[in-house]
């Protein structure tokens, strides 16, 4: 019965693992994809 508990608890915190690698990738993503690139110095022309 020890053994399935432990069994039990390693799937567990495998299948978390698994799951918050997967929606950290997928949040990371969105955020490249969606979020605008703004440059932080604005480059700046001389007169001619």
């Amino acid at each position: 019965m020890y053994d399935v508990c432990q069994w039990a608890t390693a799937m567990l915190a495998i299948a978390f693992t698994a799951l918050l690698l997967v929606s950290g990738q997928r949040f990371i993503e969105y955020r490249l994809q969606h979020e605008a690139m703004t440059p932080i110095v604005a480059m700046a022309t001389l007169p001619r």
